[in-house]
């Protein structure tokens, strides 16, 4: 593999990892909303937190996906 084509790659998969992390903040924002429809305190606070863990992952994602769109500028 090329140079590159390794940063086509690099480059897509990030595409993919933002798309995800998309994807996540929609179902976090679901989860915060749904918590607070709950009629339960226990429900609330559980789907807040989930909310939240899901939160944490799609920046995660982001961050990863930033790093490797860094690499792939880098060797472009």
């Amino acid at each position: 593999m090329t140079t590159g084509e390794q940063a086509d790659s690099r480059e897509r998969t990030a595409a993919v990892m933002h798309s995800t992390a998309e994807q996540l903040e929609v179902t976090e924002a679901a989860l915060h909303q749904s918590a607070e429809a709950s009629p339960e305190e226990e429900s609330r606070q559980r789907l807040h937190a989930l909310g939240d863990q899901v939160t944490a992952e799609a920046k995660a994602i982001e961050e990863r996906a930033a790093r490797l769109t860094a690499e792939s500028a880098g060797s472009a």
